[in-house]
Order: structure tokens, then C-alpha cells, then sequence
């Protein structure tokens, strides 16, 4: 299965340094209000370690990565803890626009993919999926994003539509891909995601 990148462990891992960071701050400025200066050390020494090792794994995982392109047809899971909805392109279509460029639109398929989910959670259950960005990327490293607005739908497991997302570049450019990824500014911090600032992407190829 490809993800995004998001899973259970990494997640604890950044709700525990935001939490762990939160209680040595607070820890730091009593010690400090308290005039304990021995005790404030010892709390800002432990808070540097834990800083320092959760920073030296997001960048191990960041600089360890790799970009990948998939090929019309084949899925990327976007994970919300749990990686249930699957996203791929369906089919892509050129034409020129009224300003003289070209439009592209894009036909991507959503699926919530039944066989993530667990044997006690109800088949009727819907899911809303979390924030999302989409945009075309041109070979030149250039980002022309698009509306999400239809790939808001709820799914229940096994479920799954097609939506097409219009986007306008100003000529037809070779290599396009479509990004398409979570939107939730917390991921940006997360490790292993693809969202945090040197990971690689997971793109999608148009076709020819």
C-alpha cells in the first residue's frame, strides 16, 4: 500500500512532543518563578534531548526519502490515522481555454477501501475526509492548484465516485502531474510524512 506517509506511530510521536514539550515548558517556568535554578536546568537539559532526538529523526526520514510518480490507474492512500481512502487518476482530457492557455481536467477516482477497516466497525459508517490540496505540477517545479470542492463526499466502506477537478495553465507543458495530499497544517511537523518540508512526494502521472 502507498501512504502518505501518516501512521499511528509517527502520530503519537508528535502528540508526544507537543505534549512533552508543553509540560517541560510549564515545568521550566515554575522552576524558574520558584527560584529553583538547579531544577530549571535539569528541565531545559531534558527538553534540548528530546527536541534534539525528535529533530534528528524527522530529518533522518525527510533526507531518506524519495520521490514517486504513479502511473494512471494506481492508488495513493491518504491517511487520517487510519489510511482508508484511496485516491488515483481515472483519466485526464486537454483543451484550449478562452484566455489562450490550456485546461486540464482531471478525472480522480475515491475510494474507501474495505479492507482497511476493522471487522467491529459498522459497514454503514461514513467517513469525511480531512482537508485536502490538489494542484498540477510542471516540469519546471511550478504549482497551479485547483478547487477541492468535489472531493468532499462522504464514503462508507467500499464505496467510491469520480470527480473531475478543472485546472487552467497558461500552455500545454509536458510531464504535468497531479498532487493531490493532506491539507492539515499539523502534518507539516509530523515524521515521515510527506508533507514535512525535505520528504519526498508521492505525485501522479497524467498519461501521455
Amino acid at each position: 500500500m502507498i501512504t502518505d506517509g501518516l501512521n499511528p506511530f509517527a502520530l503519537l510521536g508528535f502528540l508526544g512532543a507537543v505534549l512533552g514539550g508543553g509540560a517541560l515548558a510549564v515545568a521550566y517556568l515554575l522552576a524558574r518563578v520558584a527560584g529553583r535554578a538547579p531544577l530549571a536546568k535539569r528541565v531545559l537539559f531534558v527538553g534540548g534531548i528530546g527536541a534534539g532526538a525528535y529533530l534528528l529523526l524527522f530529518a533522518i526520514a525527510d533526507v531518506t526519502s524519495r520521490d514517486r510518480v504513479l502511473a494512471p490507474g494506481e492508488e495513493k492512500h491518504i491517511c487520517e490515522i487510519d489510511c482508508h481512502l484511496a485516491y488515483s487518476v481515472a483519466g485526464a482530457k486537454t483543451e484550449s481555454n478562452p484566455a489562450g492557455g490550456t485546461r486540464y481536467t482531471v478525472t480522480v477516482k475515491v475510494r474507501f477501501d474495505e479492507a482497511t477497516i476493522s471487522p467491529r466497525r459498522p459497514r454503514d459508517a461514513a467517513l469525511s475526509p480531512n482537508s485536502r490540496y490538489v494542484a498540477l505540477l510542471d516540469s519546471a517545479g511550478n504549482y497551479y492548484p485547483g478547487s477541492t470542492d468535489r472531493l468532499k463526499r462522504r464514503l462508507i466502506p467500499g464505496e467510491s465516485y469520480t470527480a473531475d477537478i478543472v485546472f487552467d495553465l497558461p500552455a500545454a507543458m509536458t510531464n504535468v502531474q497531479l498532487v493531490l495530499r493532506n491539507d492539515d497544517f499539523e502534518t507539516r511537523f509530523v515524521i515521515g510524512h510527506e508533507n514535512s518540508l525535505f520528504h519526498g512526494q508521492t505525485t501522479f502521472a497524467l498519461g501521455k
